[in-house]
């Protein structure tokens, strides 16, 4: 055991260095899955790539040592995010607020210094959330979570573009989908304060759009050293054609394929496209009010749709927002027919709602915190606020919705 002690050691020893660059988490998302782990040992086996996760390499020798394992380890034993950091908006203001994990979920709500724009959403990515500005703002605002989130940079994607989603590659490399064109920037979400390196490159897209054009970019992820965007292919806000996926090398920053999925307009809430288990999660909404959709699987392996795991109709609804608890069970919010919204449980092996947590409302977003806790956005016009129920008997933990100021939006969870 003497390699192990010196391995401790000789972690101990960059740790402080370390630790501000989440060793292992491969995706940026504050947190260190067994998955993760189990990449890792990979790689330092030699049968993955370390382009499948850079977050290993702490000391950037181009290798994953047994120190970089334990640090890791020691990640994933960290209790990670300590607040839900919510963005809330009335479409005309936005702002933001948190609220502590812990069960006394006290809330430090909006105020005069938090502004972001009306239409914005959050990703976390190491120790810095990057709020997406969208429609009519057209930037990606930096705050450092380390300074009370005060901003760091605010960089514009371009005039009328309505970025929708940021994904990371690395602390130098991300993209950024726009909705209004056909262009997805590659950026990097490290950019001086300036902005003059912000936008690196950018990868044109148009050839897999409808006939207007514009391929309707919704949202994306890096996944090891590929990139997935989705594309909602909508002329006048109405589907045109069965939505898609591309797939993207990240390395050479080129176009692999075009993957038609089953239904039309991919869209949703989700932080990113949803990826577990070799596979993507996404929702087809196809024609609000119309049972055309569901939620389909995406072999990352193979390429492969795997039609409706559950559809419109046996689930009750556009799936407008999902979080998956196992590989066949998980919660989504749903818009009715009446275009209200409502909250369920659903298992994808019985095809159906095993649960409804809230039958009628206006819910925008829902979240699993690492905690096993469900934070959802009630928007609703008496009692606007942030609602939390255990995920593991479906009971709310909050008397009444929590108040951050102005309706809430969108939830990630940072430290």
């Amino acid at each position: 055991m003497l390699w192990l002690s010196a391995a401790v050691f000789a972690a101990r020893a960059f740790l402080a260095a370390a630790e501000a660059q989440s060793v292992g988490d491969c995706n940026g998302d504050g947190q260190v899955t067994v998955d993760e782990l189990v990449t890792g040992v990979n790689i330092a086996l030699g049968s993955e790539s370390l382009s499948h996760c850079p977050a290993f390499d702490a000391d950037g020798d181009g290798a994953v040592t047994v120190d970089e394992l334990i640090l890791a380890v020691q990640s994933a034993l960290d209790e990670g995010p300590q607040h839900a950091f919510i963005i809330a908006t009335d479409f005309q203001t936005g702002s933001f607020g948190t609220i502590g994990l812990d069960p006394a979920h006290a809330v430090q709500g909006i105020s005069a210094q938090r502004r972001v724009a009306s239409d914005a959403v959050v990703r976390p990515y190491g120790a810095n959330v990057y709020i997406v500005n969208r429609f009519g703002a057209d930037n990606v605002q930096v705050l450092d979570s380390g300074a009370d989130f005060a901003t760091k940079t605010q960089c514009s994607t371009g005039s009328g573009s309505n970025p929708n989603d940021i994904a990371f590659a690395s602390a130098s490399k991300a993209y950024v989908p726009l909705f209004a064109q056909a262009q997805l920037l590659v950026v990097n979400p490290s950019a001086r304060a300036d902005c003059t390196d912000f936008v690196v490159d950018h990868i044109d897209l148009g050839a897999y759009a409808d006939s207007d054009g514009i391929p309707d970019m919704s949202q994306a992820v890096v996944v090891g050293d590929r990139a997935f965007v989705s594309l909602q292919r909508l002329a006048n806000f109405v589907p045109a054609e069965r939505g898609a996926l591309v797939e993207i090398d990240a390395t050479h920053d080129t176009v692999i394929k075009a993957i038609d999925l089953t239904g039309e307009n991919p869209f949703g809430q989700t932080k990113g496209l949803t990826v577990r288990n070799e596979a993507i999660y996404v929702s087809e909404i196809g024609k609000f009010a119309v049972n055309d959709g569901g939620l389909e699987r995406v072999d990352l392996a193979t390429g492969v749709p795997s039609g409706f795991l559950i559809s419109e109709a046996e689930i009750g609804g556009d799936i407008t927002d999902f979080v998956l608890t196992t590989d066949t069970t998980g919660y989504a919010i749903l818009s009715k027919a009446d275009f209200s919204t409502a909250v369920v449980a659903f298992d994808l092996d019985q095809r159906a709602v095993t649960a409804t947590l809230l039958s009628s409302g206006t819910f925008a977003d829902i979240e699993l915190s690492r905690r096993g806790e469900l934070f959802i956005s009630d928007r609703s016009v008496e009692h606007p606020g942030v609602r939390i129920f255990r995920a593991s008997d479906n009971s709310e933990l909050t008397s009444a919705p929590l108040n951050l100021g102005l309706p809430p939006f969108d939830i990630t969870f940072v430290r």
